[in-house]
């Protein structure tokens, strides 16, 4: 009889079907990001008050993932040299190694000058001081050039502030990156505005704490202007930046070792190439025909250069950024000039801490300039390995599928054998 073999193969094919395993054909729902918990009471008076806390925003392609913004408890003062003493400021210290750092006089007599700095007594200029403000010596790990001509290193200082995002708005309508230079106090202060730059494809740098000169300070107080930065920095936008603008440029020998101990570098800008913007909110203000002037005068200027260039403007106040949304506006519009981030134009993929030995491997994503240039976003080249598939299951699954129907064919042609 054929009875118990045709039972046999049924039962056979009904185990290796079951056993085969079931897709989801929908994507797995994924939980609502929480809102972080706003700021209890009591918190340090030194703190600065925390803002609203921004939305969870997709970061830029090619990044880490940014955290919300966070609470600004046991930060510094806002806008003061941070104390060198503090308990934080004491572990940072312990693990820097600043024996290489020369020991160079202090700048206006070891006073803290919050001001552009003082060449003339009782600052002491020694002739291996270094000095870019008093000296204009530039080291050759400084980055104060383009190496390609016609490229134009677009930067902005002393952010973020509330005019921030008018210049966000105009760097995007012509889908431009820039690199900001970001004041640590400001940071805390504005952290959705950083995080939007940031999130925008925009290069974050680092512009100390307080915005002092900072061949005034100690080595401690250093270390405590640009670390708290740091911090502030990556506990907004979760990743630490490379680059570093001291303000005024206000940099020797001294401070550069410091720099470099803590894995900074530097950023400077070609004298000629300064927009004077700061004028606009001087007493008496200018108009803001200095700045279109200086304008006009890079572009005549930069076609003669071996180099590229680097520009000093700022997004801190109204009259600033009105300025520069106008240079903008014409910039754009001059032939063969490429307008970069400052880790585009010196071609560094990896501008954060986070990026560094990475696995990233160098691609090119375009963003439409007035060139036509290609880069990245934030200022990277560099792609990170594709997210996790949403779809449930497996490669083996996809195999035992496969197994699982061979098996049945071979089941029903034996059955078929049996008549």
């Amino acid at each position: 009889m054929k009875i118990f073999p045709i039972v046999t193969i049924a039962f056979a094919t009904f185990c290796v079907v079951n056993a085969v395993p079931q897709y989801d054909t929908k994507a797995p729902k994924t939980a609502a990001p929480k809102a972080p918990k706003a700021a209890g009471k009591g918190a340090p008076t030194k703190a600065a008050p925390a803002p609203p806390a921004p939305p969870v925003a997709a970061p830029a392609a090619g990044t880490p993932a940014a955290p919300p913004a966070p609470l600004t408890n046991g930060y510094p003062t806002t806008d003061k040299v941070p104390d060198p003493n503090d308990p934080q400021v004491l572990a940072w210290l312990k693990e820097l190694d600043l024996s290489k750092v020369p020991n160079l006089p202090i700048s206006n007599g070891g006073k803290i000058n919050p001001d552009q700095a003082n060449c003339n007594p009782p600052t002491v200029i020694q002739p291996d001081q270094g000095s870019w403000t008093c000296q204009k010596f530039t080291a050759p790990d400084d980055v104060a050039t383009c190496p390609d001509v016609g490229t134009w290193g677009i930067t902005f200082d002393d952010g973020p502030s509330t005019s921030t995002p008018k210049l966000l708005s105009k760097l995007a309508e012509h889908n431009l990156k820039a690199t900001f230079f970001v004041v640590g106090s400001r940071a805390i202060s504005n952290p959705k505005i950083l995080k939007d730059a940031y999130d925008a494809g925009h290069n974050i740098a680092v512009h100390t704490w307080s915005h002092p000169a900072l061949t005034s300070l100690s080595n401690e107080e250093i270390v405590a202007e640009l670390k708290w930065t740091m911090k502030a920095i990556k506990d907004v936008i979760g990743v630490t930046p490379i680059y570093m603008r001291p303000p005024y440029g206000d940099t020797d020998n001294r401070v550069r070792a410091i720099t470099r101990a803590i894995g900074l570098k530097t950023v400077l800008w070609l004298p000629e190439f300064d927009s004077n913007d700061w004028t606009l909110v001087s007493t008496p203000p200018k108009s803001i025909d200095v700045v279109l002037n200086s304008f006009n005068t890079w572009m005549q200027t930069f076609p003669k250069l071996n180099t590229g260039f680097i520009v000093l403007e700022h997004d801190l106040f109204p009259q600033t950024v009105d300025a520069a949304t106008i240079v903008i506006d014409r910039a754009v519009k001059v032939p063969n000039l490429k307008i970069v981030t400052v880790p585009q134009c010196v071609g560094d993929s990896k501008p954060y801490f986070e990026l560094v030995g990475s696995n990233a491997t160098t691609t090119t994503t375009t963003t439409t300039t007035n060139t036509g240039s290609t880069y990245g976003n934030n200022g990277t080249t560099g792609s990170f390995a594709s997210p996790v598939s949403n779809v449930k299951g497996s490669s083996s699954a996809s195999t035992t599928s496969i197994t699982a129907g061979s098996i049945i064919v071979v089941l029903f042609s034996s059955l078929l054998n049996l008549n």
